[in-house]
Order: C-alpha cells, then structure tokens, then sequence
C-alpha cells in the first residue's frame, strides 16, 4: 500500500474524519484497511482513504468519485435500495458539510443500515439463531438469480484464468518473504501444491469459463456480506477492478463455503454448495473445487500478513494469528498439514 496523499482544498483526511466523526447521530466509526465507515442508527457512511494498492489509486478526488459511483451502480445488483446514492463533501464557509456551496473535497457512499445481528457471520457465532433451511436456501435462491443474469454477459476470455497464475505467484513470493511469522506451517509445500494445481487444472478452467460458469460475480463473498432479511442482501461487492469480480461460480460460492467451515459450521457451506447444483449450475470437479478453496484462503493469507508491511500497521498482533487460520486449512485441504501423509 502506498501512503495517503494529501487532501484537496487543504483538507486533511484527519479533517473529515473528525467532521463525519461529530455528524448528528453517528453511534460508530470503523476503520478498515482502504476505507472509513460511518454508522447512525439508519444509515451508513463510507468515505474512501486516499490510498494506492495494486489494483487501484484513490489518492485522487476524482478517483475516489468514480469508486464510489462504481461501488453504489454494482452493489445495487445484489443489494438492491441499500446503497442510497454518492454524497458529496464540501468546504463551506461554516467549514465542512454534507452538500451545499463550496469546493467538494470528497465523496461518500451512503448505504441504508442493515440489522447486525442477521449478518450471516453474527447468527453463526450466536449459534442459538442458527440460520435455518429456508434462509440459506433465499441466499442460493438470490445468488441463483443474480449469476444467471450474468451469463448473459460473456467475461474477456482469459482473464480468470490469467488472474489466478498472477495473484498465485504473488501470494507464493509475499508469503515466502512474511514466512518467519508463522515459522511451523509449511508455506513452501502448499503454495507449490497450490501452483502446480492452477497449472494442471488449467484445461478445466477454460472449459468452464467456455460454459458460461466463469461470471462477473461479487468478488469477495463472505459471511459478513451477506444478511439474512426477508429477502436476503447480498453486499460489500468489489468495485476496485473487474478483474477481482471475475470468476467462477463455485469458486465464489466455494469461498463462503470455506469462510463458514472455519466460523465451525461446514454444514451450512455445504448447503450452500448443494443448493447451487440443484439451480442447474454444473460443479467442477472435486479436484478443482478444493484448488478454489485453497486459492482462497492462501490469498487471504496473504492479504493479512501484508498489513504487516505497512508503514504503520493497525492491531499488529491480529494478521499474523487471522494468517495461521487460513494457512492451517489450506494446509489440510492440500495434505501438507504436519503429520499427514503428504498432497
């Protein structure tokens, strides 16, 4: 990641946090890696960081006015009339505010505040509001929906296939450099496994994109992005770059798979995975949907330990300890888990 640039106008990052910080009625800030959130007992506020990682630059204000325009038109497919609209930031006489006259010195996305405790993530650690049949099966039922309008749009040719080998090389050289943080997992074996695999299964992949099962999809489904209202939304869904949301329909959903079965419910991923075979969707075969799997969870390895490389890393302690999560099952799903026999 590349530092935060400098605001426009003069108005520092710290400026507006502060500002939305006081708005009337907000009960909680977070901050997330790219960005800040906002939350009244309504609405929810995101204001994009001026940052710069490989698949993006928002130090621009015009960068981060085209993110958020992208991020309310896409996740509008699967959320529907939660994400409001853009909000502008401007530099009024009084100082800072939401609209009127001024200078805009940013932008936010504005989103309708979804219940917390219906977040699938929430009602499986809570376990006694374990989420039922009926409500996994709307989740298949709307992810169905949306995926099938999206095999009416054909994807470039190559792109998922040539965006795994990328991110597997990059995953494979980061974690190699991280690797004295987690000294007792075998890195080097699970991600040559994981290489060698995209590598063998590459004429499955093609094959599959052929079938129209590769799709412009959510790009990074996890039980936090999903909420089990009547009916269920869907959102958080990637607009940095198209080549993120480009993929295949059960790696997609195989990764909420993985993400549930590491929150101890591999029931519910399952259920998710069979109710996909019963819309009509063809599986891959076992071999490559445990490659998906593991792709998923060494990349967000991955992904954890590279806040490590920050300047200055937020919760330092945390990414190693949410890194060995993830390898420990990749680990397992490749065979190289200490005391087994091997992949």
């Amino acid at each position: 990641m590349t530092a935060p640039a400098s605001c426009a106008k003069g108005v520092t990052l710290g400026d507006k946090v502060a500002f939305l910080t006081q708005m009337p009625g907000v009960v909680q800030v977070i901050e997330t890696h790219m960005a800040f959130v906002f939350l009244t007992a309504d609405f929810a506020f995101k204001l994009k960081k001026p940052v710069r990682f490989g698949y993006f630059d928002h130090r621009t204000l015009a960068a981060r006015a085209t993110a958020c325009a992208e991020e309310v038109r896409l996740n509008r497919a699967l959320a529907g009339d939660v994400y409001l609209g853009t909000l502008c930031l401007v530099q009024a006489q009084a100082g800072l505010a939401l609209w009127g006259d001024g200078p805009v010195v940013d932008w936010l996305v504005q989103m309708r505040r979804l219940p917390a405790d219906r977040m699938l993530d929430a009602l499986i650690t809570a376990r006694q509001q374990s989420p039922s049949e009926a409500e996994l099966a709307a989740v298949v039922a709307h992810l169905a929906q949306f995926y099938r309008q999206q095999q009416t749009a054909p994807v470039p040719a190559g792109l998922y296939l040539a965006h795994l080998q990328r991110e597997q090389a990059i995953n494979s050289e980061n974690l190699h450099r991280m690797a004295g943080f987690l000294p007792d997992i075998p890195l080097a074996l699970v991600t040559t496994d994981l290489q060698n695999r995209i590598a063998r299964l590459g004429a499955e992949i093609v094959a599959r994109e052929k079938a129209g099962l590769v799709v412009e999809g959510h790009g990074d489904l996890r039980p936090e992005h999903a909420c089990l209202t009547a009916p269920p939304v869907i959102f958080d869904r990637v607009e940095t770059a198209l080549e993120l949301r480009v993929i295949d329909i059960f790696d997609e959903v195989g990764y909420l798979a993985a993400e549930c079965t590491l929150l101890g419910r591999p029931d519910l991923g399952l259920c998710l995975m069979r109710g996909l075979v019963e819309a009509g969707f063809a599986p891959p075969s076992q071999d490559l949907q445990t490659t998906f799997a593991m792709f998923r969870l060494v990349t967000r390895a991955r992904l954890a330990l590279d806040h490590l490389r920050d300047p200055d890393p937020r919760t330092p302690d945390k990414w190693p300890a949410k890194a060995r999560i993830y390898l420990t099952e990749a680990s397992r799903l490749s065979g190289c888990a200490p005391g087994h026999g091997g992949p």
